[in-house]
């Protein structure tokens, strides 16, 4: 009986409701129809062709056409607002829908309007939208036409409301389902403003200590968010609101807050992100002046730009790109125009002032510094001003990467030289200056002692790599090799301070090879110069102390020529037989290091092969500056030195750019090679006869084209002297296959030029010419640097 009486009670509810509702929801679907005189306006607009395929007829007859447009808007308008008023004295179904049909005309002539007013002569456009008297017609009609559409927009959104609360009286489902993803947006919300700025910082923190040279991209990404993760959280959480909102009847309209809420999120996340990047790239976050106004300067164009956004959108959502729409564009403008005006009144004194700490300027703006106090002039003159620091911020930002890559550095060095080379005639002229010679430059450039400074940051990594193998105690047999004059000896010597052991023993390889080798090895040990090998080696064995033994100028142990290596094989065996933990690390020059790799080719003789780098320009210049004094007797001067300005030296003083840019020049012509740079510094001393004072001039290079032109076999001897380090005429002869009488003429030949010095009838390359003839010898493929 129960059952019964509910499925009646059910079914008699649904008799009563059903009727209605049907009713209601079958008309929902009838879309309003357009006026004949609006469907007709809209069919000749579709039938105009293409903008770009327009003629002067089709214009002019969109021209006639948006005169009609005029006269239906006027009547759609009156027409819209008596139906409004019938509606109001008389609700009903169908007078409701003769609005909506009007209202839908009316939307259709607005947007045609607004084709129109595009597809028209630019003059025919400019009288109905600019400010002379038609264009003031259409402003008030367009108000008109405003006026009315926010009256159909009031009563729509009360019947929409109504009826929106009518059907939650007979299911309030769709209520509770909206209630519910609400709380689960709270929540989410919450959750986030919770856990997302912990879990950031923790991805900044791992990300910092992983210590970098550059910042990852992951790292940039997370910096930013950490700015932004907040508003972002908000906006999203706000949108899938609205969004939700919008899809229930009778809240449409809440399209216009969307709007709103897009940009005004959009301005915070933009302020915060330019903020967060201004602050990182920029050098003066020391001036709290600086930062401050930047602040406010970003908000205020971020601000004016979402207003300006929200304004114009909402205007296009209600009366189209017509009038109305125009006017404001423009005095949108207008407040752009007067933002700029203000923002450069502003900066002004922070521009001149940046402007002031670089001594050369073009012309245009000495002119604008002359007039940064003209009131009319003034933002003209400071926008000159921005302008120029930018160029020079984004000239010097491009040129510092690209001095990232050597090639570069070097094509500038070398124009460098060149242009001073040229301006630096007078200075040969003048009888007063002569160069600073001999033993009197040691004075004002001092030659390297064990207590000169050290460029710590110079071959880091190579000797961080020796000391894993060597200082570790297991057994280890490395090679470093150099070119001449790069610091080897300063590294191994490093590589012993660091080990902390009386036992690491510092060994120079003798000119007399393997015997006299092995006879400082036996003193270095304690044992007796005339020791066999056999003791030797077995007192490696026996010794319960590991010896660390640095043995310096191997090379010494090579010669270019058939069975060349036999020295060197023999103090590799006897070390290795020496077995226990040892360390041994042999330092070698590059050039006798590449005929061994030739002669091995892959067969194994060295656990651990290491090549010492060049020195970077940083480098060299720190090293000379290290050398010099600039106080004293002995002090250097700079000042005269005639070098053009260097784009990536504008901060510097005058002293300190021409001594920067010395160094530059050393650097490359050296080819990082410290010791040639320091002999030219001492070449380039000259004394001032008149006051006794000593300058710094741009050194004389030596002529290489006789060395160019130089027949392969005197290049052979002196690529065999380079390898040799200092040879006799015999073993020239041996290495090169060359007869006697010939070698001896050749180095004849290169002691008359300077090419080679005699070390007790030993040739070796003379430091003066040493970079020259490695080059030389590089380019004609008979020597690799």
């Amino acid at each position: 009986m129960f059952t019964r009486f509910m499925i009646g009670t059910i079914g008699y509810i649904a008799m009563l409701i059903a009727p209605t509702c049907y009713a209601q929801s079958w008309s929902a679907f009838d879309a309003p129809m357009l006026s004949e005189q609006s469907q007709q306006i809209k069919t000749s607009v579709s039938t105009l062709p293409e903008h770009h395929l327009a003629t002067a007829r089709d214009k002019s007859n969109a021209a006639n056409l948006l005169l009609n447009v005029f006269t239906e808007q006027q009547a759609h308008t009156l027409r819209l607002k008596n139906e409004l008023k019938a509606f109001k004295t008389e609700p009903s179904d169908s007078i409701w829908s003769q609005v909506k049909t009007t209202k839908q005309s009316l939307d259709s002539l607005s947007q045609n309007k607004a084709e129109l007013l595009l597809y028209v002569e630019p003059q025919v456009n400019e009288k109905f939208t600019g400010f002379g008297p038609d264009g003031v017609r259409q402003l008030l009609l367009e108000a008109q036409i405003a006026k009315t559409i926010i009256n159909f927009q009031l009563i729509s959104q009360y019947r929409n409301l109504s009826e929106f609360f009518a059907d939650l009286k007979v299911s309030p489902f769709p209520l509770l389902v909206l209630i519910f993803k609400v709380t689960i947006i709270y929540l989410l919300l919450k959750w986030w403003l919770n856990v997302g700025p912990k879990f950031i910082v923790s991805r900044l923190a791992k990300i910092k200590m992983a210590r970098l040279k550059s910042e990852p991209l992951a790292g940039i990404f997370w910096r930013y968010l950490n700015k932004v993760h907040i508003s972002i959280a908000w906006f999203i959480a706000i949108s899938v609101l609205l969004n939700l909102l919008s899809g229930l009847p009778g809240l449409g309209n809440i399209i216009y807050l969307t709007v709103v809420v897009n940009w005004v999120f959009s301005a915070t996340i933009t302020i915060s992100l330019v903020n967060e990047f201004t602050a990182h790239h920029s050098r003066h976050n020391d001036v709290s002046e600086l930062v401050s106004l930047r602040v406010k300067t970003v908000k205020q164009w971020v601000w004016l730009i979402m207003t300006s956004g929200i304004i114009l959108k909402v205007t296009q959502m209600s009366v189209y790109q017509g009038t109305i729409y125009s006017w404001i564009r423009t005095f949108m403008l207008i407040a752009f125009a007067l933002l700029i005006i203000k923002s450069l009144n502003d900066w002004r004194k922070i521009v001149f002032t940046l402007l002031s700490q670089t001594d050369e300027h073009p012309s245009y703006i000495k002119w604008a510094i002359k007039n940064q106090d003209n009131r009319l002039l003034a933002p003209f003159a400071t926008a000159l001003g921005v302008f120029s620091l930018l160029n020079q911020r984004a000239f010097h930002k491009i040129f510092n990467n690209l001095l990232r890559y050597q090639m570069f550095k070097h094509a500038i060095a070398y124009f460098f030289r060149i242009e001073v080379a040229k301006q630096s005639v007078a200075d040969k002229e003048n009888t007063n200056m002569v160069r600073v010679k001999g033993d009197e430059a040691f004075l004002y450039v001092k030659p390297g002692q064990e207590d000169s400074p050290l460029v710590e940051d110079y071959a880091e990594e190579e000797l961080n790599e020796l000391a894993r193998y060597v200082l570790a105690p297991v057994p280890a047999l490395t090679l470093v090799y150099s070119e001449r004059g790069l610091g080897l000896t300063t590294l191994f010597k490093r590589l012993i301070h660091r080990s902390k052991s009386e036992y690491a023993i510092y060994i120079n390889c003798p000119y007399g090879g393997y015997s006299q080798l092995i006879e400082q090895l036996n003193l270095a040990l304690g044992l007796s110069e005339q020791a066999s090998e056999a003791e030797l080696i077995q007192f490696l064995r026996q010794s319960q102390q590991r010896y660390i033994l640095c043995i310096d100028n191997c090379q010494r142990l090579v010669s270019p020529k058939v069975n060349g290596l036999s020295d060197l094989m023999k103090i590799t065996k006897l070390l290795r037989r020496g077995r226990n933990s040892h360390g041994v690390v042999l330092g070698m020059e590059q050039s006798a290091w590449r005929f061994i790799d030739r002669a091995r080719g892959e067969r194994l003789l060295f656990d651990k092969v290491i090549a010492m780098p060049r020195w970077n320009e940083k480098q060299v210049a720190v090293l000379l500056n290290s050398r010099i004094d600039s106080k004293g007797e002995h002090a250097l001067s700079f000042a005269g030195l005639k070098l053009p300005r260097q784009w990536d030296e504008q901060d510097l003083s005058e002293q300190q750019r021409a001594e920067q840019g010395f160094y530059r020049i050393l650097w490359d012509y050296s080819d990082g090679n410290p010791t040639v740079a320091l002999r030219f510094f001492r070449m380039s001393l000259h004394q001032d006869r008149t006051n006794g004072k000593v300058f710094v001039r741009i050194f004389s290079a030596p002529d290489a084209k006789e060395l160019e032109t130089m027949p392969k076999p005197m290049l052979a001897v002196l690529r065999a002297i380079v390898q040799l380090e200092v040879a006799s005429a015999e073993e020239l002869s041996a290495c090169t296959q060359l007869g006697f009488s010939e070698v001896i003429n050749t180095l004849r030949y290169f002691q008359n030029r300077g090419f080679v010095e005699m070390l007790d009838d030993k040739a070796r390359i003379s430091d003066h010419w040493f970079r020259y003839i490695t080059n030389t010898l590089h380019n004609q493929h008979l020597l690799v640097k």
